[in-house]
C-alpha cells in the first residue's frame, strides 16, 4: 500500500473511533434526559451536542477521506520530457 492509502485508513479509523465515542454522548445523553442519571452541574444538552458533533466529525472523517488525501497528498503532473526519453529508449 502507498502512503496515500495508509494516511486514507488511519483517517476513516479514526472516523470510526470517533463516531463511537460520539453514539455514545448521544446514548448518555438521551438516558439523562430520561432520568437514569442525574448530574447537578450538567444538562442533557451539552451530551447531545458533544455527541452530534462529535458524529458529525466523525462522518467527515469517513466520507471525507479521499479529500483530505488530496489535500494532503497533491498529485504533481508528470514530467513530458521524462516520458518522451523513456519511449525513445524503448525504441
Amino acid at each position: 500500500m502507498r502512503v496515500e492509502e495508509w494516511f486514507a485508513l488511519a483517517l476513516r479509523v479514526i472516523g470510526i473511533i470517533y463516531f463511537l465515542y460520539g453514539a455514545g454522548y448521544l446514548l448518555d445523553g438521551s438516558l439523562f434526559r430520561l432520568g437514569y442519571f442525574h448530574y447537578p452541574e450538567s444538562s442533557s444538552g451539552y451530551y447531545i451536542i458533544t455527541g452530534l458533533f462529535q458524529c458529525s466529525v466523525a462522518l467527515f472523517f469517513i466520507r471525507g477521506a479521499a479529500g483530505i488525501v488530496r489535500f494532503a497528498y497533491p498529485l504533481f503532473e508528470p514530467d513530458d520530457s521524462v516520458e518522451d526519453e523513456n519511449a525513445n529508449e524503448d525504441n
